[in-house]
């Protein structure tokens, strides 16, 4: 009888324990007209790599000189003040990323875009990077 009573607790705890959010792959869109930008993940998401059946693609008008890509933060340098433009992938459990935008100078502009949201540093401040917040999807 005991044995019984305590697996009807145990099925009932189990049951209300809220299991944790599962962790999806949204794909960002990115564009800049900078010399140099980065763009640093705040929270628990990480950048990772394309998942199967889809590419990440990089596109530079004047080409790049640098590209690094680590899970919280990617940096670029392109050969001079020319368009890039870039889709990346994010894993998230959450539906907002926190995100901190750098840009070269003041007077370029880095946006980056989910399906949902886009965010753009177009500052003239000496600082250049603004934190934003991205929506990744809506539930």
């Amino acid at each position: 009888m005991k044995a019984l009573v305590f697996a009807a607790l145990a099925a009932l705890s189990a049951s209300t324990v809220a299991a944790p959010a599962e962790e999806t792959i949204y794909e960002l869109e990115f564009e800049t007209d900078s010399n140099w930008t980065s763009i640093e993940i705040r929270d628990d998401a990480a950048f990772v790599n394309a998942p199967a059946g889809e590419s990440m693609n990089v596109t530079a008008k004047d080409g790049l000189r640098s590209f690094t890509i680590s899970p919280k933060k990617i940096h670029l340098r392109s050969r001079t003040r020319g368009l890039v433009n870039m889709n990346l992938f994010v894993k998230s459990k959450n539906n907002v990323l926190g995100l901190t935008i750098c840009k070269g100078s003041p007077s370029s502009y880095t946006w980056i875009k989910s399906g949902q949201a886009k965010q753009k540093n177009d500052l003239k401040e000496k600082d250049h990077c603004e934190q934003a917040a991205l929506v990744l999807q809506l539930f």
